[in-house]
Formats: C-alpha cells, sequence, structure tokens
C-alpha cells in the first residue's frame, strides 16, 4: 500500500477496484491507484462534495458516484 500526502483536506475515501477515491471540500474529486497512490484523473464538482462517494455495480460493470450542488456525477470504473 502507497503512502501520498494530498493538497486538500479528505472528508471521504472509497476503495474499489483497485482504485482509492477521495473527495474534499474544495470541490475536488479524485481517483489513485490503491498500489502506488499516483493520481489517475481528477475532477473539479465546482461546488462542496458534502457526502461520500457510493460505489455500485449494474449488469457486471463497476460504477462509482459523487454527489455535489444537486447534480449526481457517475464514473465507470476500467475493467
Amino acid at each position: 500500500m502507497a503512502h501520498r500526502q494530498l493538497r486538500c483536506r479528505v472528508e471521504h475515501a472509497l476503495a474499489a477496484g483497485g482504485l482509492v477515491f477521495a473527495e474534499s471540500k474544495t470541490a475536488d474529486f479524485l481517483a489513485l491507484d490503491a498500489r502506488t497512490g499516483r493520481t489517475l484523473w481528477q475532477f473539479q464538482a465546482g461546488a462542496e462534495i458534502p457526502s461520500s462517494p457510493i460505489s455500485y455495480g449494474v449488469n457486471g460493470k463497476q460504477y462509482v458516484a459523487v454527489s455535489s450542488a444537486g447534480v449526481l456525477y457517475t464514473f465507470a470504473l476500467p475493467e
């Protein structure tokens, strides 16, 4: 397991599919490689992300979702 210091205060985190998803009160949503800690992608929601991300599956495909300012953002995990 990697250790990585982020430049923001992480409020909630979720691990799924070899990834760690972290969100902050500064509206950043990050996908990190669970093994290396490297940022794979980052999404700026534009408003505070007040709750934890969730992971769920549909027809064998895994997704992660997070809400901000009344909008639900959903991302498909790589296969």
